[in-house]
């Protein structure tokens, strides 16, 4: 849908041509005419979805300009200090045609008495993150007596991070009259329970899982041992040269320790993550953002800010703790109608967690072999060589090089001695291919019996092996659900010995069909 149908403020529409925007995207086109006709909302959208638009836009809309600044239009909440500074920039670039529209940006780590003086000279929109927030309302420096908009930005991820008490202290103080807006790529109890609570008859927008990844996104994967996981990275980053990347890794001390062995490899690279201060990491994303910085290394939760368009590659070093996780990492790549890459590092015991995620997400994903001694050593070569075309020759030196080919008798073997030294820093040694613990096709089946039967994967791998006689090797992934579950076993195996899972709860009458 084209922006021009969507009956938004002319000074908005100048400030949306001005970045170039035409098509709103799927959840921009439904949430924004909602939200101007009043209606609560709940998204059910992933990051690159264009969310943030979704909520800004008729916000901006719907301001009142006549209304007191000492007391807040709009407040938006949300998990990370990140993502605050990323809103208020969207907020700030649709509302720069605008008449005195003021955003405060409330977080933690920043001085409270900044954030006080900021809100003492008037402010339409608030962003912040719950703790800061509810700091605030308890000094009386923030009141929401004539909130009229509330947005829950990333909600679930809100709930994970353990704000729910703060949340519901929020909610509470604000007006029952208002508008509320409830973003979240996922819909546990916890999230429903707060709409069934706070929202009045919203209406359930989702965007549909995956529909993203599978057209513009290429997704890879290496399986490796850990302990040569860093070695590959290094291969991989050289092989594939992205103009920009980010890395994930679970932990921060995984994100100091990749920074450290990326520049030991001398790759220019950038760590982000929580320990770090909050001047040094808006100035890394900052950096990031206009290009200055290629690679960076970080986690989930620091990473929520990150908002690049042109970024073509992400490697996930550690698996994902989460799906959604997954879903959230690769969706910073292939934004803007541009493609990308992610590439996701699996050990052999993460197999059949990765197998079941690619599965159950429905993911068109490649496994890939290791680069090559023959490709690693060109790619060596190729970058020395592109490092001597495009270097300056000082004249001292010219002068050195022709006074040793005048007395070195093989000119060759002085070249070849001169580039071992430099090739021996940056030799890359290819990794041996892993054997593989299971091979041939697998047929799946299902059966009718699942977690509250007392069914889960240790157990269905020891009556396979117990009851059917069947090698763990010809096992496959395995996915228990509340009332059912998914087995897959090699197509070798007779269906007549797994019949006899039947007999693993003898008083449940168990069915086994097989999927075509």
């Amino acid at each position: 849908m084209n922006f021009n149908l969507l009956a938004l403020q002319p000074n908005i529409m100048r400030a949306i041509e001005d970045a170039q925007y035409t098509q709103a995207t799927d959840i921009q086109a439904q949430a924004i005419p909602m939200m101007l006709d009043g209606h609560d909302i709940i998204g059910q959208s992933h990051t690159g979805t264009g969310k943030t638009a979704a909520f800004v836009l008729p916000i901006l809309s719907m301001l009142n300009k006549a209304q007191d600044k000492r007391l807040p239009q709009a407040l938006i909440l949300c998990p990370t200090r990140e993502l605050a500074i990323q809103i208020t920039t969207q907020i700030r670039m649709f509302s720069k045609y605008m008449e005195n529209i003021k955003t405060v940006t409330i977080y933690g780590g920043q001085p409270i008495s900044t954030q006080i003086f900021q809100l003492k000279g008037g402010v339409d929109i608030v962003v912040g993150t719950p703790g800061r927030i509810l700091d605030h309302m308890r000094r009386k420096t923030l009141r929401f007596e004539q909130t009229r908009f509330l947005v829950l930005d990333e909600a679930d991820e809100m709930l994970q991070m353990g704000f729910k008490e703060e949340l519901e202290d929020i909610l509470k103080e604000l007006p029952r009259q208002r508008q509320t807006a409830l973003f979240s790529a996922t819909m546990p109890k916890a999230i429903l329970d707060i709409t069934k609570e706070y929202q009045n008859k919203p209406k359930h927008i989702q965007i549909e899982k995956g529909t993203r990844t599978v057209s513009n996104i290429q997704q890879l994967q290496y399986e490796v041992q850990g302990e040569h996981k860093d070695e590959l990275l290094v291969q991989l980053l050289a092989m594939y040269k992205p103009t920009q990347a980010i890395v994930f890794a679970n932990t921060k001390k995984m994100v100091d320790d990749l920074f450290d062995i990326m520049n030991k490899a001398g790759i220019s690279a950038a760590a982000l993550h929580g320990d770090m201060k909050q001047e040094m990491r808006t100035s890394i994303m900052s950096k990031f953002k206009l290009g200055h910085i290629k690679i960076m290394i970080a986690t989930d939760v620091a990473a929520r800010g990150i908002d690049v368009n042109n970024l073509d590659m992400v490697i996930n070093y550690d698996l994902p703790q989460d799906d959604e996780y997954y879903i959230h990492r690769i969706g910073r790549t292939g934004r803007a109608s541009s493609t990308g890459t992610a590439i996701t590092l699996i050990s052999p015991k993460q197999r059949r967690s990765w197998a079941r995620l690619v599965q159950t997400h429905k993911l068109n994903v490649a496994t890939m072999p290791y680069p090559t001694q023959e490709e690693l050593d060109f790619l060596v070569t190729s970058s020395i060589m592109d490092k001597l075309q495009s270097s300056e020759v000082k004249p001292d030196m010219l002068e050195l090089a022709q006074a040793l080919l005048v007395n070195y008798e093989h000119p060759e073997a002085l070249v070849a001695e001169l580039l071992s030294s430099i090739v021996g820093n940056q030799k890359l040694k290819a990794l041996k291919p892993l054997k593989q613990a299971r091979e041939g096709n697998f047929k799946t089946y299902t059966l009718n019996v699942g977690r509250k039967h007392g069914v889960n994967p240790s157990k269905l791998v020891k009556s396979a092996t117990d009851l059917c006689g069947i090698h763990q090797r010809y096992i496959g992934d395995i996915h228990v659900e509340t009332d059912s579950t998914i087995i897959n076993f090699a197509s070798s195996v007779d269906f007549g010995q797994i019949k006899r899972l039947k007999r693993m709860l003898p008083k449940q009458n168990i069915f086994i069909s097989v999927q075509s």
